[in-house]
């Protein structure tokens, strides 16, 4: 039985960051069934809601770009993870998505002061999403973080996940669920030996 968007979302274990959600809008199962949440009409707007992106009005969904960042998002986790450098290709892709005409300005939020970013068009649309998204990630990857950019340890799963345990140790999305698998799975290895 498929999840819900609530379901997809619990499973990240908590608000990490709209591009955690985006890389994991594509995913499978422990029996290798794809999901994509994309391509799943009540998925888009949960997640929009999720993140605080108004609804871009009645302009068409831009299939193509959510898709062609999703992958460069998880291209660019799975290097992160391994200790590579990011592709120019992937590198290219999300500089393109953050290429949105804009201005930095001082403004009056609910916790004080804040310096935002305003999109040069009044509008804020797919674009400006799309450039939301990129940013999530630039500013983790950019920073001294990266490193906690983890990918589930669990081969069935491969979810992408933020670690944000003190030691940075973690090694499955969710240490009941993909964690519990694998001691199981090790544990029936050296039963059968």
């Amino acid at each position: 039985m498929p999840l819900t968007p609530a379901q997809f979302i619990a499973k990240g274990h908590g608000k990490t960051a709209p591009w955690a959600d985006l890389v994991n809008s594509e995913e499978w199962d422990t029996y290798g069934k794809r999901t994509d949440w994309l391509a799943d009409p009540s998925w888009l707007p949960f997640f929009l809601r999720r993140w605080g992106f108004a609804g871009p009005g009645r302009s068409r969904f831009p299939a193509t770009q959510f898709l062609e960042l999703r992958k460069a998002l998880r291209k660019c986790c799975e290097a992160l993870f391994s200790g590579r450098q990011m592709a120019p290709s992937e590198l290219r892709v999300l500089n393109r998505a953050l290429g949105v005409p804009g201005t930095r300005a001082l403004i009056v939020s609910p916790s004080g002061l804040d310096v935002a970013f305003v999109p040069q068009t009044k509008e804020k649309d797919w674009d400006w999403i799309l450039a939301q998204i990129a940013l999530s990630f630039a500013e983790l990857a950019a920073s001294a973080n990266s490193e906690r950019i983890k990918i589930c340890r669990n081969n069935d799963c491969r979810w992408v996940f933020y670690d944000a345990s003190k030691a940075k140790s973690r090694r499955w999305c969710s240490d009941k669920v993909c964690g519990n698998r694998e001691r199981v799975r090790r544990a029936r290895a050296r039963a059968c030996s």
